[in-house]
């Protein structure tokens, strides 16, 4: 795995970026396949390397390393491709970045006698160009086969990225599910929950736009706290405080407006309770009252 050549198949904002940082970190782009040629065009100029092409075996063929950055649903059925069609050479590297599946999706690529890798980055990439700002910095899932495991490690040290080490880690489809559905918690469901919050003030008539603006400082500076605390010392407010009387009220005044937010906060609060019992404020007699008002 010596080869600094690389192929990206798949140009979207993902593989655009990647393309990019790799690029800037010294390895040779060769070529950009997309399934239009204006596509390909369009991420091979950001780039600013690499011939563009819808041919997905012709790209493969030029490069030591092949990134799959097609939409996750068609990583499968690429990798087939271009291995059938003598696209891989023995040795070549082939790599998806799909966080919620293990490196069984380029199994096809084994029988070219080349390795596979997953690097999966805790990060979003909402556009080529906020990519290259994003991934930098970031924790990598990184997988692959043993032989290549090293190469795989110097692509994400390329990428500015960092190695995220899980002990417990086992290449399985429930490894990888398990993994992505924290991502999604963290990030997807995040936003969903912003998104909720708002739905209250929204039940006294607040305009939503103008409700997240002034609930976005209180956002940024949990999130500050949580970096400079971690999850449970960063905790505040009435569950954290122990205060039933509150949460009692907020409960009661749900069920008489807003009854269809109840169900998500029971929950949440729920949750919450645990993650205040962890810092050990609270005695037993009050998360016992604070238990039989969440039921």
């Amino acid at each position: 795995m010596a080869g600094k050549t690389v192929a990206i198949i798949g140009a979207g904002r993902v593989g655009s970026a990647v393309g990019l940082l790799l690029k800037q970190a010294g390895y040779i782009v060769t070529a950009v396949a997309a399934r239009t040629a204006a596509s390909a065009g369009k991420a091979a100029a950001f780039i600013g390397a690499g011939e563009p092409t819808t041919d997905v075996v012709k790209a493969a063929s030029k490069a030591d390393i092949v990134f799959i950055t097609t939409p996750d649903g068609a990583i499968k059925s690429v990798c087939e491709a271009i291995a059938r069609d003598g696209g891989l050479r023995p040795g070549s590297l082939v790599v998806h970045m799909f966080g919620a599946r293990s490196l069984d999706l380029l199994d096809a690529a084994k029988s070219s006698g080349s390795f596979r890798a997953v690097i999966h980055p805790l990060q979003s990439v909402p556009s080529p160009a906020q990519g290259i700002k994003n991934l930098p910095g970031s924790y990598f899932r990184t997988e692959a086969d043993p032989d290549a495991l090293e190469a795989a490690r110097e692509l994400v040290k390329a990428l500015g990225g960092v190695e995220l080490v899980m002990p417990k880690w086992s290449p399985d489809k429930d490894s990888a599910a398990l993994y992505h559905a924290g991502a999604i918690a963290v990030s997807n469901y995040f936003v969903a929950l912003v998104d909720y919050g708002l739905k209250f003030y929204q039940a006294l008539g607040a305009d939503k736009q103008e409700t997240l603006k002034a609930l976005l400082p209180l956002i940024k500076g949990t999130l500050q706290n949580i970096e400079s605390l971690g999850t449970t010392d960063a905790l505040t407010g009435p569950i954290a405080r122990g205060d039933v009387e509150t949460v009692r009220a907020q409960m009661e005044a749900m069920r008489a407006r807003a009854p269809e937010l109840l169900g998500l906060y029971r929950e949440l609060a729920k949750h919450t309770l645990a993650v205040a019992n962890d810092r050990g404020a609270l005695t037993e007699e009050v998360i016992r009252e604070l238990s039989n008002v969440l039921v």
